[in-house]
């Protein structure tokens, strides 16, 4: 299940980036309407602390052990597409090129407004992660302290809802560092973190089709609601986003005709997530003054970025292999 919803996921994000900012000549319906893909990474964000909690359940690590391991799994293959990024001039036209790939590798960008999006204006999420990995470890043992999951999961709700209202007195909510800084997300990953503490003891959950059904339309259109008024609402917009689209997806695996096709996505689906923009940016290069060029264009790149990301995935396991005999030698 949780490997459907981070393949469905990062499918319908790169859809959005492909539609939004390749294929221009689309009706402007259909560009808002690709805004929902965009819902993907609340669900990846469950996804990560659901991942995260299970299996620090399964095998405790030390502080220095889980940031050393997330450094290895997400850290060095995001630095290499940035250094790739960096070599091709149009992935980034400002005169401080250098710093902003400094800020990549020092991760300071995450501070930095300027620097959040360069080389690819997904790589935003990377910063809200990592700062998740850094919390991550502190996050659990608290909530061990608490010892009530629920009391956690609220206390979590409650600083989340607190910060949205910060941002918006401070007249933030359209900076990507403080609309993607952690404590805007902290309820969905310690909801992960929540369900995964769940299953663990042996909680089986089981929801009806018709129920799914039912949230899924009020909180798609609660989240359509918000998103096409903008402004402050869409700093709200989180706990809308996640039910509607969360129970969409649930409701998908639940009829199985899509599952091979996505549980195959999900095999690489950070790898993906990294590269697609590059692909992007370098295929729709060529140029296409029509709609059916562009189109052309997008299913070309769309295509070519699957097979990137599976290419990178594989350079990524065999180096892991490679180091692995090298530490039993």
């Amino acid at each position: 299940m949780i490997d459907f919803l981070k393949g469905f996921s990062i499918t319908t994000i790169v859809l959005m980036h492909l539609i939004q900012a390749y294929i221009t000549l689309v009706p402007e319906f259909l560009i808002k309407a690709s805004s929902l893909g965009g819902s993907g990474v609340h669900v990846f964000i469950f996804c990560s602390g659901f991942g995260m909690c299970l299996s620090y359940l399964n095998r405790k690590k030390s502080y220095g052990q889980f940031i050393f391991s997330r450094f290895k799994k997400v850290y060095l293959p995001y630095i290499f597409i940035v250094l790739i990024s960096f070599l091709i001039p149009f992935m980034y036209l400002e005169s401080d090129r250098i710093t902003a790939l400094l800020s990549h590798v020092f991760l300071f960008k995450m501070f930095f407004e300027k620097y959040e999006g360069s080389f690819g204006g997904q790589l935003w999420f990377v910063s809200t992660i990592i700062q998740f990995y850094l919390v991550f470890i502190p996050l659990l043992r608290w909530k061990e302290r608490i010892k009530n999951a629920k009391v956690f999961l609220g206390i979590c709700l409650g600083i989340s809802v607190g910060y949205w209202f910060l941002v918006v007195l401070l007249g933030k909510e359209d900076l990507r560092i403080w609309n993607s800084f952690f404590l805007q997300y902290l309820w969905e990953f310690a909801l992960g973190m929540y369900i995964a503490g769940q299953l663990h003891q042996g909680k089986i959950y089981e929801i009806k089709r018709g129920i799914l059904a039912i949230v899924t339309l009020v909180g798609l259109g609660i989240e359509a609601f918000f998103a096409l008024h903008g402004g402050t609402l869409r700093i709200f917009n989180d706990i809308p986003a996640l039910a509607g689209y969360g129970a969409l997806l649930v409701l998908l695996y639940s009829f199985g005709f899509l599952n091979k096709i996505i549980l195959f996505v999900s095999r690489f689906s950070y790898e993906w997530f990294l590269v697609h923009i590059l692909v992007f940016s370098c295929v729709f290069q060529i140029g296409a003054k029509t709609l059916a060029g562009q189109c052309g264009l997008g299913l070309a790149a769309f295509l070519m970025s699957v097979f990137v990301a599976w290419g990178y995935s594989k350079i990524i396991q065999y180096v892991k292999r490679v180091r692995k005999n090298e530490v039993r030698l």
